[in-house]
């Protein structure tokens, strides 16, 4: 197995025969450098289902499907197929809502740990993925901004993400949205047992608490944009066959835009997360913005 780093901030390939992944102690060294770099690019290594769903397990606890479960073969196994070729609605809103830049898991006090996607078949135009690195744009904040971002807390909803699919979303829209993620606060700044931290940003954040609706979401936008800035990301386009891990906890990952007509098929396994996320709030914060 041969790991290389992508950029200095973000990403390493792995070089590894498909079935090589599954060997004694591969799946310690796969987390170890996986915590360093955050993001794992196979080449199309040309993984099958049956390696795929083992790493996975190898790797850690693998979530349920449940609410993306649509009925493919793919997903009897557990695995997430991702395809715009569906009927259902909320279906759809999922896979076009990951165009935005979010973390998986905000609706959970426990998020996921990590993500694992497989490229069946290679969009013909767009169908990216980019991932942006929390851990890397948080450190180099200046302190006083660290200081006045300190103990804010956030609020997290699908709402959030979704309504911008729509110039006019309906209340029915609004009600179906939060069956599924209502809003959920968060601290803002999440101090990781890592001894890293990460700014708990993205589409699903809603609102400062707290804090006047125009200057919560000029924050929001602001920090977003500082985390999204070349030095801190990686931007794969995507071969059939290729594997990416990503560190759900240290990152931000969006898809860039595509259409039906691309024919872009993955494959996505998610693990469990470890860490709860940790709350330092304090009630004056909102203030100093």
């Amino acid at each position: 197995m041969l790991i290389k780093p992508i950029t200095p901030e973000i990403g390493a390939t792995v070089e590894v025969a498909s079935e090589a992944v599954l060997a004694d102690g591969a799946a310690e060294l796969l987390l170890e450098a996986l915590n360093c770099y955050n993001v794992l690019v196979f080449p199309q290594v040309r993984m099958s289902d049956d390696i795929f769903l083992a790493l996975t397990a190898a790797l850690g606890d693998m979530h349920e499907n449940k609410v993306t479960d649509d009925g493919s073969a793919a997903s009897n196994k557990g695995i997430f197929r991702i395809a715009l070729d569906k009927d259902d609605k909320t279906q759809r809103e999922f896979i076009l809502g990951n165009d935005f830049w979010h973390i998986d898991g905000m609706s959970y006090t426990v998020p996921v740990k990590a993500t694992l996607l497989k490229c069946e078949s290679a969009p013909k135009e767009g169908g990216d993925t980019g991932f942006a690195n929390l851990h890397a744009a948080y450190a180099a904040l200046p302190d006083d901004k660290k200081r006045a971002l300190a103990g804010l807390k956030v609020g997290h909803c699908l709402s959030s993400s979704l309504r911008r699919l729509y110039e006019q979303p309906t209340a029915e829209d609004f009600a179906r949205w939060d069956a599924i993620f209502p809003r959920l606060e968060h601290p803002l700044v999440w101090k990781q047992e890592s001894g890293k931290s990460a700014l708990l940003i993205g589409s699903t954040a809603n609102d400062i608490t707290g804090m006047d609706e125009t200057k919560s979401r000029a924050l929001l936008d602001e920090l977003l944009e500082w985390c999204t800035q070349d030095r801190f990301t990686y931007r794969h386009k995507w071969q059939d066959g290729d594997l990416v891990i990503f560190n759900n906890p240290g990152l931000l990952h969006r898809s860039y835009p595509y259409d039906d007509a691309a024919g872009r098929v993955m494959h996505r396994t998610t693990l469990k997360g470890r860490e709860a996320i940790g709350s330092d709030a304090s009630p004056l914060s909102a203030a100093l913005y």
